[in-house]
């Protein structure tokens, strides 16, 4: 099983998995759809490596066209609507890319190890003192967003029941690195410091999230996939937990940049206060390491540094939304 098909291959993650993908000797394809969160320069350095299709998911008759003419052993499903506050303001965009396009790739894909890129996201959220989540707790999504992927990972999980197809389900934890298009909070955070801008923060930034290196995420992933674990469950997170308004403070360190600039604004409606995964099936099942959050973010500050050019053109497509996202506590 050497033919790999990868979904979203254009995106954050996606593009991480597929360099790894080539250095373990898959033969690839991409399809991606381009939206605006995925981006062909991600991947310019080995495009003559791997096939690319131009495809939107939710098109089904478009979508089998692909599949018959790469006829994929492997197929990792990472294309999908990411961003909370986006679900919040359209959800529909949500539903038809990552529940209709979700059933499209399961339908197409039968004969094929399926992995299902899901989140941590599907199960809701943690107080403070509560213990993490495992494989087995309830999926109870908050946001639009969270709920069209919890129906993305059952629909996977059906499949393999009703079809005896194979697949494997995986829930990452936020991932974060190089590339990462900055409506998120890191590059966000990076950009309006590097242009001495009011950096927005939600309520008090006391949220916490648990952040994973996505070189790690992808080589995660990777393993599972040569391990065959089909029709099993996978927290994927590095156990590292952070408040929001920790991992502001610590990009303003790296650039030397004042605590002042950080301007809390109004808070997300329903906002999840914490996501932690327990990830000991994962370690049991893979030898897997993952980067410590200080080397992780100043490596991730160090690739947007090298590569302003790329993170002010992309911000320059959300002066607008940011605007419409960020509102004033008053």
């Amino acid at each position: 099983m050497n033919k790999m098909l990868i979904s979203g291959g254009a995106g954050f993650i996606g593009s991480e998995f597929a360099r790894q993908a080539l250095l373990n000797d898959f033969n690839i394809a991409i399809v991606d759809s381009l939206t605006y969160a995925g981006d062909l320069k991600r991947i310019d350095d080995i495009k003559n490596r791997l096939k690319f299709f131009n495809c939107d998911i939710s098109d089904f008759e478009s979508l089998k066209k692909v599949f018959i003419n790469f006829k994929p052993e492997i197929v990792v499903h990472f294309a999908a609507e990411t961003h909370v506050d986006r679900s919040i303001l359209n959800p529909h965009i949500f539903i038809k890319t990552n529940i209709i396009g979700t059933q499209n790739m399961l339908e197409l894909s039968k004969d094929a190890l399926f992995v299902n890129i899901s989140t941590d996201e599907v199960y809701g959220d943690l107080s403070e003192n509560d213990a993490s989540f495992m494989e087995n707790s309830c999926l109870k999504p908050s946001s639009p967003y969270s709920t069209s992927k919890a129906s993305q990972d059952m629909l996977g999980r059906a499949y393999a029941r009703t079809y005896n197809a194979n697949v494997i389900t995986i829930r990452p934890s936020n991932n974060y690195g190089p590339w990462q298009y900055p409506e998120k909070l890191i590059p966000v955070v990076i950009y309006k410091a590097l242009q001495n801008e009011p950096i927005p923060v939600y309520a008090q930034g006391k949220n916490i999230r648990e952040w994973t290196f996505v070189e790690d995420c992808a080589k995660a992933i990777l393993q599972l996939i040569k391990k065959r674990c089909a029709n099993e469950i996978f927290n994927l997170g590095s156990g590292i937990e952070k408040q929001n308004i920790e991992v502001v403070k610590s990009i303003l360190a790296l650039l030397n940049k004042s605590e002042s600039l950080i301007n809390y604004v109004k808070d997300r409606p329903g906002h999840d206060f914490r996501y932690s995964l327990d990830s000991t099936k994962l370690k049991k099942t893979i030898s897997i390491s993952f980067t410590n959050f200080e080397q992780g973010i100043e490596k991730t500050v160090k690739w947007y540094l090298d590569n302003k050019d790329w993170l002010f053109e992309k911000a320059k497509e959300l002066k607008d939304y940011w605007h419409t996202v960020y509102k004033s506590k008053n």
